[in-house]
């Protein structure tokens, strides 16, 4: 995303709005519909992510997010509201874990991110799918204990010790990589 669309829309330019909701609204979608959520659901949602992108305009920091990162931590906070009122249990998709956004870096950069995700998502695969859970839940898209304690629906302590195992088992995996 061009610096020059972010600035015009953090100065409250509706063109520049649109321009954005146009180059996210799809990726916001397919996030949604990966989560599980219907076709009318996402949209009902993609709609309400854009109206709390405009309306918030004033909170986003450049200097702490990109726009990719703050768009979809209103997303994924939207999400895990919806599946929490439908009583639906999250689990990311192996594929998400790690997935940029188009804010891409430099070539050299983007091989080296790309060679990460890979030995990061062998990793995860071999782990338990609670483990896989939990630690997505909480490194891929930043939920603290009491909120992971909900979407697992079991105690903060045990998801604090699924957490320290995980990660332990996550760092073995790693460590021993033979790829």
């Amino acid at each position: 995303m061009h610096d020059q669309l972010i600035s015009r829309f953090l100065c409250g330019e509706r063109a520049a709005f649109a321009e954005l909701v146009e180059h996210y609204q799809r990726p916001v979608i397919a996030y949604f519909g990966r989560l599980g959520l219907s076709a009318a659901e996402a949209d009902e949602l993609a709609q309400e992510a854009f109206i709390r992108v405009w309306t918030n305009a004033d909170r986003f920091d450049p200097g702490r997010a990109s726009l990719a990162t703050w768009l979809f931590s209103i997303v994924h906070h939207l999400a895990v509201n919806a599946l929490n009122r439908a009583d639906r249990r999250y689990c990311l998709p192996l594929d998400a874990a790690g997935e940029a956004i188009d804010d891409s870096p430099g070539p050299e950069v983007a091989t080296q991110l790309a060679e990460r995700k890979r030995i990061l998502r062998n990793a995860l695969r071999q782990l338990p799918t609670v483990d896989r859970s939990v630690l997505a839940l909480s490194y891929f898209r930043e939920l603290d204990l009491a909120a992971i304690a909900r979407i697992e629906g079991c105690s903060e302590a045990a998801v604090k010790q699924r957490l320290y195992r995980a990660r332990i088992a996550l760092r073995r995996l790693l460590e021993n990589r033979h790829d």
